[in-house]
């Protein structure tokens, strides 16, 4: 069964949920069957937040959001299982190519070259960093280093292929707290039937209040009360925010109190970084048949990838994936001038053949109001941020989400659900009759 749509008319809750990510109904689940009445509050027609799955793209369902798990470790696999759902696995470093500067080349022959080897070592050197002398940016980091010519953009690419900002703003050790390495390690894998539907699983049965923008919220040791865009208001013993930080940081949300110093240095802690995906469906394959991925040091697009890989009778679909500085540019275009651009780089990158596109999508998670950006990194300097930012300081509201998150990585959907059983105990021990 799905979610139940609710209003705010029903029964009065002893628990909101603002968000119905996967932070917000994993949290939601975990109040119910402890025994709590809880109400979400969504301001989308969706469940899912950032997990935003396409099905009128092409004949099989296309992520237009999240789109992995990470790692055989995750702990979604439980509910995955639960909910019958096949996955199949990514393989990405299978049939991969890079382009450092000198057009695209299968990854073995790409990393040929002398001078791209200095930065072979760049994950064991991460791994060994001494958080005791002091945080440093990547762009100080890869300097320290003496990284010059394609071991640079190797080096850069480490960095900027996961997290959307420019080196300069990237904390080497909020990389490492946040488990950011295991990204480039891991075997991650996809859902067939779409992640949208893990997170309807995980939903089912509890009461949702779509189309409810909240954007006030006031707080303290006895209670929440929030009012939604529409002047309807709800108050609960307790309440959960799951917002993004991009949300918070542009102040769509208005807390009364304001809230203590220590969180608000934690969320400038936190940089909500653009992604941008543009969707590409062509009349028919034009690149090599093991080909799963390219990875650019360089153009407008930060990684591509064959979203069907390795899979008999489905659509010919590229996503063209970007971060950062790359997803500012390409969505400062019209729609039309960021597929041509696309499709000029993916000319230059397989020249042999001509590209017939037959569809496309553009998705910015910048411009999305109820998004901010794509994810999050930390500042350098502001390692713990994500701890200060999860801990239950403001009275009876408590913090959720991926942004929050560290555990098992930060800023994925394994993150956001880790969170919201976080929450959830919190929440739970706090409304526990003493």
């Amino acid at each position: 069964m799905s979610a139940m749509r609710a209003s705010l008319a029903d029964e009065r809750p002893d628990v909101i949920v603002i968000g119905a990510g996967m932070a917000g109904v994993t949290a939601a689940r975990a109040l119910v069957q402890s025994g709590l009445r809880v109400a979400i509050l969504e301001a989308r027609d969706r469940l899912g937040g950032r997990i935003y799955t396409l099905r009128d793209f092409c004949a099989a369902p296309v992520e237009a959001g999240a789109e992995f798990i990470h790692g055989v470790g995750a702990k979604t696999w439980a509910d995955v299982r639960a909910a019958g759902l096949r996955v199949r696995p990514n393989s990405h470093q299978r049939g991969a190519m890079m382009n450092l500067g000198d057009g695209s080349r299968w990854l073995p022959l790409a990393v040929l070259y002398p001078d791209v080897w200095p930065a072979f070592g760049i994950l064991r050197r991460l791994a060994r960093f001494d958080p005791t002398r002091g945080d440093l940016s990547a762009a100080q980091f890869i300097e320290h280093q003496g990284y010059r010519g394609r071991a640079r953009i190797l080096a850069d690419m480490v960095f900027t292929s996961h997290l959307p900002g420019e080196p300069e703003d990237i904390g080497v050790q909020g990389l490492i707290a946040d488990g950011a390495l295991a990204l480039e390690t891991g075997r991650d894998f996809r859902i067939d039937a779409g992640y949208d539907r893990l997170v309807e699983f995980i939903a089912r049965d509890l009461q949702v209040v779509f189309g409810a923008v909240v954007d006030v919220v006031a707080w303290s040791d006895r209670g929440v009360r929030v009012r939604t865009r529409n002047g309807q208001t709800e108050e609960a013993p307790a309440a959960i925010i799951t917002l993004p930080a991009g949300v918070l940081q542009a102040g769509a949300v208005h807390f009364e109190p304001p809230l203590p110093p220590d969180k608000r240095a934690a969320l400038a802690g936190v940089i909500m970084g653009p992604v941008l995906k543009l969707l590409l469906r062509f009349e028919e394959p034009f690149w090599p048949r093991r080909f799963s991925a390219l990875y650019c040091g360089v153009g407008p697009v930060t990684l591509y990838w064959n979203v069907f890989h390795g899979v008999r009778d489905r659509p010919p679909v590229l996503c063209a994936y970007c971060t950062g500085p790359r997803a500012a540019a390409l969505a400062s275009l019209t729609e039309h001038e960021a597929v041509e651009c696309v499709l000029a780089d993916l000319r230059a990158n397989f020249p042999r053949n001509r590209p017939r596109l037959a569809a496309w999508r553009r998705v910015d998670w910048a411009a999305d109001p109820f998004a901010g950006g794509g994810y999050s990194f930390v500042r350098p300097h502001a390692a713990d941020a994500r701890h200060r930012l999860a801990a239950p300081s403001t009275g009876r509201l408590f913090w959720a989400g991926s942004e929050t998150a560290t555990e098992p990585i930060a800023a994925t959907v394994e993150g956001a659900f880790t969170s919201g059983v976080r929450a959830a105990a919190e929440v739970a021990q706090a409304l526990a009759p003493r």
